[in-house]
């Protein structure tokens, strides 16, 4: 079984067979990392600095920034930790090789992660849509796995592209906007931004829906073309009729489609299929297109 073993003290990277193996120099980069349910409401990994405890480790292979993909190797925790392996003198520490044993070999207690059987484990597990998190508390980055091939000796090599290519929210021209109205959409398009690198596609569609509502009433109270707030499936038909705005008008419409398939009774009531990384996508990109329509953004 292929392992990584990691000095807690040096943090030096040891590869190698079960309990027996060598120094790896120059030291791989190692990111502690969660493997999540795109579904789940929160995205984030468990806070945690122990490294005995971290649930996989990421060796990162390389970066292609051309077609924004990274590449590395994900290895789970061992059961108990620390192990104690049998490993060659490493090449960044040559004083060690007094410590060699007549086997040829120098103990070192190890905190050790195995090769993990990625695909056939999250199917067991249920999670279809998997999402890579690295790195560890407030500090950490989400990835979509596009691809995912084995190496001869069993390691598990992850494709990965960043998840924050979701959307990117333009930036809003307030001036352009009644004062009154800029605290609770600073406030909704706040929530939105943060959701998109940490929430599930459920949570990003109910916050893109809040923005757009936030936005929508604000345009349409200025211009007097509605009297009160209205919930945002009852702006579709004034914003098309009253404003002649019909790419507003649909995106909208979509968007509170969208939310109401983000309900379980809904889901289940009318068969609706679960929101997903595209719907989600979908919706950042609508509440975009709605500040260019309305005049919101900067040109």
């Amino acid at each position: 079984m292929k392992t990584i073993g990691i000095d807690s003290d040096s943090y030096l990277v040891y590869e190698g067979n079960t309990m027996y193996g060598y120094g790896l120099f120059p030291t791989p980069t190692l990111l502690p990392a969660d493997i999540l349910n795109e579904l789940e409401d929160e995205l984030a990994p468990e806070k945690n600095n122990d490294l005995q405890r971290l649930p996989f480790v990421f060796i990162d292979d390389g970066y292609d920034p051309t077609s924004r993909v990274r590449k590395g190797r994900i290895y789970e925790r061992w059961d108990s930790q620390p192990q104690q392996w049998h490993v060659h003198m490493h090449p960044a520490v040559p004083g060690e090789s007094r410590q060699v044993t007549g086997s040829g070999y120098i103990k070192k207690s190890l905190i050790t992660f195995r090769e993990f059987n990625f695909l056939p484990t999250l199917k067991h597990l249920g999670i279809e849509n998997p999402l890579v998190v690295l790195g560890s508390n407030d500090q950490f980055t989400i990835w979509t796995v596009i691809d995912v091939e084995t190496s001869i000796s069993g390691e598990t090599i992850l494709f990965l592209k960043a998840r924050k290519t979701i959307g990117v929210l333009p930036k809003v021209n307030y001036e352009a906007i009644d004062s009154k109205y800029h605290s609770q959409i600073k406030d909704k398009l706040g929530r939105l931004a943060d959701d998109i690198y940490k929430a599930g596609p459920d949570s990003i569609v109910d916050r893109s829906r809040e923005a757009a509502s936030a936005i929508v009433n604000a345009y349409m109270l200025e211009k007097s073309l509605i009297e009160k707030d209205r919930d945002l499936g009852q702006l579709a038909k004034p914003l098309k009729e009253k404003a002649e705005k019909r790419i507003a008008s649909n995106c909208v419409e979509s968007l509170a489609l969208l939310h109401s398939r983000t309900k379980h009774a809904e889901q289940q009531n009318k068969a609706l299929r679960h929101v997903t990384e595209a719907d989600a996508e979908y919706a950042v990109q609508s509440v975009s297109v709605l500040l260019h329509e309305l005049g919101y953004v900067y040109e």
